[in-house]
């Protein structure tokens, strides 16, 4: 999946438009990737990883 259509799904499925998804996913990369490279290590960085990950699912419900 490329990113046109992980933004194209994301819009399918929140019902927000495709230009403020990509803005958002976009912003989401560059915090993310912020936060993995600060990270000291690489079980540090799958850590938050897994940490963001976690809590946008259990946002979701």
């Amino acid at each position: 999946m490329n990113n046109s259509e992980v933004i194209m799904k994301v819009s399918e499925k929140s019902g927000v438009n495709a230009d403020d998804c990509q803005k958002v996913l976009e912003a989401f990369e560059d915090v993310l990737s912020d936060e993995l490279s600060n990270s000291k290590d690489i079980s540090g960085a799958f850590d938050k990883f897994f940490n963001v990950l976690s809590f946008l699912k259990n946002k979701k419900r």
